[in-house]
């Protein structure tokens, strides 16, 4: 049996999974690589797979920000483009307490062709879990810093962050536009609009950004939609940046993007794909856990 684990920075979430990689048990905890007590990872890890050990599991692997320099152990990154067997060549090893050796998969790292870098870590875990063995396929992984990424033949071929989530973070909760916001409850009509701007926007983002204000000042977004316009603004700027990005990098205008998240958010970006004129398609939930699977076969922990 293998102990796999999605070790992030706010939260972990862990699988037993037998002989067959079926999953057998699961648990999850506010636990973080932020949040464990006294940065003591060994602890965390006994509490959540102590069980599983001593029911016979021989082997451990984990993903996420538990290889980040913040995390456990650092787990260089693997160069992109990267496939299962390049992670697996930097796996690092990390003992533990209960006797078993903990696996960390590396993160993936990239050069834009202007020399300025950018990286995943965890993500690539949950692409390779879904992408298709032969042929492409354009992802986004939406969240705090947004993922856009090809698959290609099996393996990532090329990436590109976009800080989404944290930009929204700062603007609602640190900036002049949070004051006219009165929660944030979903406004359909609110994000469209935020939608269009946005992608209409082109370089005058930052000049768009505005709007959330001068709207509000003359009657023409109210408070209770002024976060959703926010949101629309922000992540229709950044579908439309992705698809030309893409189209330059690759040579190939996307016309399906896979959406990889939580179902609110994804829903979200299957609007905005959508309203793009793109087609959207939901990853199965299970990306993770397979992945880890296969990388636990690859590196014959079972």
């Amino acid at each position: 049996m293998l102990v796999a684990l999605d070790w992030g920075t706010s939260s972990l979430r862990a699988w037993l999974l037998d002989a067959d990689g079926a999953v057998r048990d699961e648990a999850s905890a506010p636990l973080g690589i932020l949040k464990v007590p006294g940065g003591d990872f060994d602890a965390v890890f006994k509490q959540v797979a102590g069980q599983w050990i001593a029911a016979g599991a021989k082997a451990a692997i984990a993903s996420g920000m538990i290889g980040s320099r913040q995390g456990w152990a650092e787990a260089p990154y693997a160069d992109c483009p990267a496939d299962a067997a390049a992670l697996v060549a930097k796996l690092i090893e990390v003992p533990t307490s209960l006797g078993v050796s903990l696996r960390i998969v590396p993160g993936v790292s990239r050069v834009d062709a202007d020399g300025i870098p950018d990286v995943m870590r965890g993500e690539e875990v949950q692409i390779l879990g879904d992408a298709p063995a032969t042929g492409r396929r354009l992802y986004v992984l939406p969240g705090t810093h947004s993922k856009w990424a090809l698959a290609e033949d099996g393996r990532i071929a090329w990436f590109a962050t976009s800080m989404t989530g944290e930009a929204f973070a700062v603007l609602a909760e640190h900036s002049i536009l949070g004051r006219l916001m009165d929660g944030r409850a979903y406004d359909q009509p609110a994000f469209r609009r935020g939608l269009a701007v946005g992608a209409s926007a082109g370089g005058g983002l930052l000049r768009r950004l505005f709007s959330v204000r001068t709207l509000g000042l003359f009657g023409e977004l109210e408070p209770k939609a002024a976060g959703s316009y926010l949101s629309g603004l922000l992540i229709g700027a950044e579908v439309a940046d992705a698809r030309s990005t893409v189209a330059d990098a690759t040579g190939a205008a996307p016309d399906e993007v896979t959406i990889v998240g939580g179902a609110e958010l994804s829903a979200r970006y299957a609007e905005a794909i959508e309203a793009a004129g793109l087609r959207s398609r939901i990853a199965p939930a299970d990306t993770t856990v397979k992945a880890l699977w296969r990388l636990a076969k690859h590196a014959e922990l079972v």
